[in-house]
């Protein structure tokens, strides 16, 4: 490599530095489902607790986050593309995406409480009785992938998580893969509460959410700052959105 050759190199590189320090404004890439209480980006005066988290952080170092609710098969596809970061992500969902690039992850945020809602008549119905399951379109129920070839179920692709509930309510479908949090919200909002229950022999998740990049790992280090210097502003966020981290005994 000639002199002038690597002089160049160096003064791109420089650049290329310079405008990433000075860069304020970022686009998170987010799903295009209103998963309240959790997140709902699909409009611009949309809330939830991830909303709130997000915009705080951003606030408390002078950025500006912008949203950019995307179709969820496609939004794994654009973190090196048209958005800066993703959330909700997590290290495990890659092997199921074609995604081969890889991301970087902050700390968990909270945690996705997977569960299958059922009646209250079915609270205790085992995996050989059950026959059809209502799944988000776009979420991949990794809890009853390795169950398919042993049971006997299927899976009804729905829209949103609203669908699946009433699919359930109605006595259409025997359960639904929904959210515990989203869930409740979405039965308190229709006075249903207590009138789908988590069935206690069916699949059951924990998984918790994080903020990716490829490009920004530095601000996912300011972010995981934030996340520990900031835990009675979250924990307040919890509250104020009904969410709990764990399913109550």
């Amino acid at each position: 490599m000639t002199t002038k050759a690597a002089l160049i190199i160096g003064i791109v590189m420089l650049l290329h530095t310079t405008a990433v320090k000075c860069q304020t404004h970022f686009v998170v890439g987010t799903e295009d489902i209103n998963f309240y209480p959790h997140y709902n980006f699909t409009s611009s005066d949309s809330s939830g607790f991830a909303n709130e988290v997000l915009q705080l952080f951003a606030s408390k170092h002078g950025y500006q986050f912008s949203f950019q609710p995307l179709p969820v098969k496609r939004l794994y596809h654009e973190l090196d593309g048209l958005v800066d970061f993703i959330y909700p992500d997590n290290p495990n969902w890659a092997k199921y995406q074609s995604v081969q690039a890889s991301r970087s992850f902050s700390d968990p945020l909270i945690y996705n409480l997977g569960t299958t809602m059922v009646l209250a008549a079915d609270k205790d119905i085992s995996l050989s009785q059950f026959r059809t399951l209502a799944v988000i379109h776009g979420f991949t129920p990794t809890a009853w992938l390795n169950l398919r070839s042993q049971h006997r179920f299927k899976f009804y692709e729905v829209p949103n998580a609203i669908s699946a509930v009433n699919l359930v309510l109605k006595g259409e479908l025997q359960g639904a893969d929904v959210e515990y949090n989203v869930a409740q919200h979405i039965l308190r909002t229709q006075q249903q509460e207590g009138a789908l229950v988590v069935a206690s022999q069916l699949p059951m998740t924990r998984v918790s959410f994080h903020l990716s990049t490829m490009r920004h790992p530095l601000i996912l280090q300011q972010f995981n700052r934030f996340l520990l210097n900031h835990q009675a502003d979250i924990v307040a966020l919890k509250h104020k959105y009904q969410l709990i981290d764990s399913l109550p005994q």
